[in-house]
């Protein structure tokens, strides 16, 4: 009742290690964002546009929350990135997310946000894919091979049961080289191919995953002749990579949130050369706008990652870690 007396709950706070050992599935999380996008598309949910700054060096912070009251969550993410990190043994991105409970506003978790992130954007564009590829799609391209790229190859496998073939490239030899001996042959059986550059990777792709870094100066190379007949494209690094000329040749562009990437083109100058957007996540999923017609259409999805998808993310880790006991208990 309201006036009682609420207990004060402990945090539980959840590292990379005890994240990993709750095994939650990839095709687990497709799941639960399709769902969280019929909830945006009914209103049920509320997240104002992240804030997101750059600094030299394309590096970059950014703060993003949300509420979910059906989920009974809210939560706020603060992160950076950093391209050179990875050749320092550090992520691109790292950050933490807090989670507070919706009914108190209590905080009760604390966790990762590079395990969240990486698993959250790779579910998402695995759920574009379950809209959006083309039937016997078999060839997988993705354009770096760092965190996003082991989770995006993971969450295409077990959405795309045709794919037989992943292309990859990355800037760093190195690390292309290490993704193909790690990841060859480990899910469902697909082969990776290293490529010398990205139009190999990507000129007979069914999808196609950009995941470089976000830059500051814009420097697009993907062009529309690259992009073969019924070819899915999805990017999670905002517009850095295709040309103005290649977004205005796809025959349907999609976004997660109208709202995020209409901020992005005001505050930061990204998403210039964007003259239309068919339908955002929540209405492809809920009102089935913007579906594929036939397996010539190309599809663009601007994934910018949302900080709902972060809230539904949480919502399933902390079911999952009370569920099995795992995490530390910290005292507020």
């Amino acid at each position: 009742m309201s006036g009682e007396s609420q207990p004060v709950r402990n945090i539980t706070y959840l590292n990379k290690s005890a994240l990993d050992s709750l095994d939650i599935s990839m095709s687990s999380l497709v799941d639960i964002l399709e769902e969280l996008f019929r909830l945006k598309a009914e209103g049920q949910t509320l997240m104002p546009p992240k804030i997101f700054f750059h600094l030299p060096g394309d590096r970059f912070y950014s703060a993003m929350a949300s509420c979910c009251p059906p989920l009974g969550y809210a939560a706020s993410k603060w992160q950076s990135g950093d391209p050179s990190n990875p050749s320092r043994g550090l992520p691109y991105i790292q950050g933490l997310l807090i989670v507070n409970e919706n009914d108190t506003g209590q905080m009760v978790a604390i966790m990762d946000a590079k395990w969240v992130t990486g698993k959250r954007t790779a579910a998402a564009s695995a759920l574009i894919a379950r809209y959006q590829a083309c039937r016997d799609s078999e060839i997988l391209a993705l354009l770096g091979c760092g965190v996003q790229g082991r989770a995006h190859l993971e969450a295409m496998a077990g959405e795309v049961s045709t794919l037989k073939y992943c292309q990859v490239y990355d800037i760093l030899p190195e690390r292309q080289a290490a993704f193909v001996d790690e990841l060859n042959g480990r899910f469902n059986g697909i082969q990776v191919i290293g490529t010398n550059n990205a139009e190999n990777a990507v000129r007979n792709a069914d999808i196609i995953i950009t995941g470089g870094s976000i830059q500051i100066n814009r420097e697009p190379t993907i062009v529309s002749d690259w992009i073969k007949p019924g070819a899915l494209i999805v990017t999670i690094d905002y517009d850095s990579y295709v040309t103005d000329e290649c977004i205005d040749a796809m025959d349907i562009v999609l976004t997660d949130d109208y709202e995020q990437l209409d901020d992005a083109r005001k505050k930061e100058g990204k998403f210039l050369g964007v003259n239309r957007i068919d339908a955002d996540n929540a209405q492809m999923i809920a009102y089935g706008m913007a579906i594929r017609e036939n397996e010539k259409q190309r599809i663009l999805a601007f994934n910018l990652g949302i900080a709902l998808e972060d809230v539904a993310t949480a919502a399933e880790v902390l079911r999952q870690a009370n569920k099995k006991a795992i995490g530390v208990l910290l005292e507020p």
